[in-house]
């Protein structure tokens, strides 16, 4: 077959890419609806959703912002949460190898109100210090309640056992003394039945147990801990009771242990179910453990944590805000860079709107929620997103909510 001119002067070249052009967007319309349909069979489907992760083809059916649905119960009530793609991306288990697969996030809070630590204990004992008169010297101010050349008087109807913990309860808030007339407490490590109790006062009398030293020091003083911890909890995630809670599927009383000497329980150990138990085995299985670091605060050298996690917190550095210290606590969530649209991390200490979210059990109700990563300045405070979207940072002892993410993945 000769070609007496080109395609393009042909008679009938525009006749013919006008069917063509009609042809592929009918096709691309029924790319979109199979996509479509796609979309609504799998989003309670987290097995097929995590094999279009682990493939990477996840992108080819869902967007950034679109959700899934799978049930989780809490009691006697199903919800169906909303789970947000956020990013996709590769993981590392702990046994070192790489999972491709993508982070979810809840696109609302969860129903429970939780501290991210209790407020811990005061000193922990070593077995030998018997009974009768015992006192902890006050060295440096903190707040107003804490006066340095004050003692912390208690006496001991008996002789505590190793790893007792000494729990003074200044109600979180160092405006309040602990040596005047506060409760005292012994109990059991991270017990919650009290072996005794009395009331403190100011003095000196009997075997000094030690003494305070700078507010928000870790392990600071032999077994004494710091005013801040004992006051307002603690805010490393590898220690945090609500890092436990998230990642556990045992029932009330059974989630919780005491991570360091001082550890003490949230009221919530022992009637809240640990919250992978509100998910069926076939949907958590595929919750991949995976690495994540996480920099603690001054006081603790900002050493970087490592944890393996099903159920975990954005960081500062994932949800695009300018994070304390940039590139150690994971690449900035695709998700969030499109919702908040910038071109650059939002600054933190302002005020973001669509960064607002709602509680699953009041969804007209904004929330303050937790985040994973600390405010480096001191050992109490959680970075957070309060409930007008401002990125703040909270005590850790106050409760408040948070948005549960898992990695998907085969």
């Amino acid at each position: 077959m000769s070609v007496t001119k080109p395609i393009i002067l042909d008679e009938t070249f525009g006749e013919k890419m006008d069917a063509l052009n009609h042809l592929i967007s009918h096709q691309n319309a029924a790319i979109d609806i199979l996509a479509a349909e796609k979309r609504a069979s799998l989003v309670t489907d987290v097995a097929g959703i995590a094999t279009l992760c682990a493939n990477d083809e996840i992108l080819e059916v869902m967007d950034y912002g679109d959700g899934i649905h799978p049930a989780w119960t809490q009691g006697e009530t199903q919800y169906n949460p909303e789970m947000n793609l956020c990013h996709v991306a590769d993981g590392e288990l702990e046994d070192g190898e790489i999972v491709h697969g993508a982070y979810f996030e809840w696109d609302k809070t969860m129903p429970v109100d939780m501290p991210f630590d209790a407020s811990e204990a005061l000193y922990y004992f070593d077995g030998t210090e018997g009974a009768g008169d015992k006192y902890i010297t006050i060295s440096v101010n903190y707040g107003s309640g804490w006066v340095a050349g004050e003692s912390i008087q208690i006496t001991l109807t008996e002789a505590p056992a190793e790893n007792d913990q000494l729990y003074i309860d200044c109600g979180a808030n160092n405006a309040n003394n602990p040596t005047a007339n506060r409760d005292w407490f012994v109990y059991g490590k991270g017990g919650t039945v009290a072996k005794q109790s009395g009331k403190t006062s100011n003095g000196t009398a009997g075997t000094k147990l030690g003494e305070t030293h700078a507010t928000d020091t870790q392990m600071i003083n032999g077994r004494v801990n710091a005013p801040a911890r004992v006051v307002y909890g603690y805010n490393r995630w590898s220690q945090s009771a609500l890092r436990q809670y998230l990642n556990s599927a045992l029932s009330a009383g059974a989630w919780w242990k005491p991570l360091n000497p001082w550890d003490r329980p949230v009221a919530q150990a022992t009637t809240v179910d640990g919250f992978l138990s509100g998910y069926a085995e076939d949907a958590r299985v595929h919750f991949k453990p995976i690495k994540h670091i996480t920099v603690t605060c001054d006081a603790d050298d900002n050493a970087e944590d490592i944890t393996y996690d099903r159920v975990f917190l954005a960081s500062l550095e994932q949800m695009y805000c300018t994070p304390q210290f940039p590139g150690k606590e994971g690449d900035y969530w695709e998700y969030y860079k499109r919702l908040l649209g910038r071109t650059s991390p939002a600054p933190t200490g302002q005020t973001y709107a669509r960064l607002i979210k709602y509680a699953i059990n009041a969804p007209t109700n904004p929330q303050t929620r937790f985040q994973r990563s600390m405010n480096r300045r001191e050992s109490t405070t959680v970075q957070s997103t309060s409930a007008s979207g401002s990125a703040l940072a909270y005590y850790a002892v106050r409760a408040y909510r948070c948005a549960p993410s898992v990695f998907i993945s085969k």
